[in-house]
């Protein structure tokens, strides 16, 4: 019988994992703390429809991050072959039960955020907050499914100009990549039969007086 992460959301454990740390990492103090760096999981296309135009008519553009993810390498030489297993003892309601663990999938995650923000000088800001915590050689670390996650921050890239026409002198976008390079995916388990009665069949023969 199959137990366990038959349902498994795919890598979401890791894009809200990322999306906390994001938040607790980036402040401004020109904003007011109930309305200041908006972290959200989202296409850049989407969250310039929702979070970031709807400001231009008489609203204040709140500083936005948003954030998705972009691509999902899978490691070859750091996943073990598919009939590895390792077999747990676990108590689930009470009950002691017997699984068979699958080795689970190792993955390299790739995450893109773009930044929204009013001016140059606060995409600056962020861009340094995040890099200064999360960088190649001190990289930020988080929990997921009770593993541990490396985070780092690379690539920071001015796009400005890639915002529509006629709105570069209201708004500043920027972007960096967040890189998880150890993203553990679980396979399903197996509970393992306990025997519950065992039965031996045997057959006596006598030879000349001996039993064999």
């Amino acid at each position: 019988m199959a137990v366990g992460a038959i349902e498994h959301s795919f890598f979401k454990n890791y894009s809200v994992a990322l999306g906390k740390w994001i938040q607790k990492s980036v402040f401004l103090h020109r904003y007011p703390r109930d309305n200041n760096v908006t972290v959200v999981y989202s296409t850049p296309d989407r969250a310039w429809a929702e979070y970031i135009y709807p400001t231009f008519n008489g609203g204040t553009l709140s500083p936005n991050i948003n954030f998705h993810l972009e691509e999902m390498e899978y490691i070859e030489g750091e996943n073990n072959l598919g009939f590895v297993t390792e077999n747990k003892r676990i108590i689930e309601n009470g009950v002691e039960k017997f699984i068979k663990v699958f080795a689970p999938l190792i993955y390299k995650l790739t995450y893109s955020a773009t930044f929204f923000t009013r001016t140059q000088d606060e995409l600056d800001i962020l861009f340094f907050q995040l890099i200064s915590k999360a960088h190649k050689n001190k990289k930020a670390v988080t929990k997921v499914d009770g593993q541990w996650a490396e985070i780092w921050a690379n690539s920071p890239v001015n796009e400005t100009e890639l915002s529509p026409s006629g709105t570069e002198d209201t708004v500043r976008r920027g972007r960096i990549n967040f890189v998880i390079e150890r993203a553990y995916l679980p396979l399903q388990v197996q509970e393992i039969q306990e025997i519950q009665n065992v039965s031996l069949d045997y057959v006596i023969n006598q030879i000349n007086g001996e039993i064999l």
